[in-house]
């Protein structure tokens, strides 16, 4: 009897999905898909002015937004910014590495490109299920409060993957991994 239950509910499950599935790939028939997000950051700043030759790195939550765009079947590409308070982090230089807490707040801008997975592999979850790997690159200019201040500039680069899944063909939530915008990113897709 058990297992003509399990029977019955994957038989359930599979209709209702069926019937659920009516967008089309990762774009759902969008000309764009916009994401608002949170994620965790990390930047490396450009040496600056009062010490040349020294740089530093910090860690930091990332409240951002992108847009993506297709420019063929499996491939978008899109933008991101948003807003980063980084905490602490580390100057460096030829000699030493110095410790420092200070809070500074970044404005990211950058360039993303991703390839659809399952739309690449023309899965049929594809209509619900976005699995996609890419790479981004950006910088901007940050704000800090450290003893020295001023403005500083960041730059970042690496790779990411996500997943996407659509509950129609208006909203989504994503969750991605990568390095340069975000070690961890999160939220809503529309």
């Amino acid at each position: 009897m058990k297992s003509i239950n399990k029977y019955i509910l994957a038989a359930v499950l599979l209709i209702l999905t069926a019937n659920l599935a009516q967008a089309q790939g990762w774009m759902q028939n969008k000309k764009g898909i916009y994401s608002a997000g949170i994620g965790v950051a990390q930047a490396i700043f450009l040496p600056v002015y009062n010490y040349p030759g020294h740089g530093w790195s910090s860690q930091g939550v990332s409240f951002n937004i992108s847009g993506e765009y297709k420019v063929h079947r499996v491939v978008g590409i899109g933008w991101q910014t948003g807003i980063n308070i980084f905490s602490q982090g580390h100057y460096y230089d030829k000699n030493d590495d110095y410790y420092y807490t200070t809070a500074s707040v970044g404005i990211p801008m950058g360039f993303k490109m991703n390839v659809h997975i399952l739309e690449a592999a023309n899965a049929s979850i594809r209509n619900r299920l976005d699995v996609y790997a890419g790479f981004n690159v950006g910088g901007g200019p940050s704000f800090h409060g450290d003893p020295y201040g001023g403005v500083y500039s960041f730059f970042y680069v690496g790779p990411q993957a996500g997943v996407r899944y659509w509950f129609d063909k208006n909203v989504a939530i994503f969750g991605e991994l990568g390095w340069g915008a975000t070690f961890f990113n999160a939220g809503i897709t529309f």
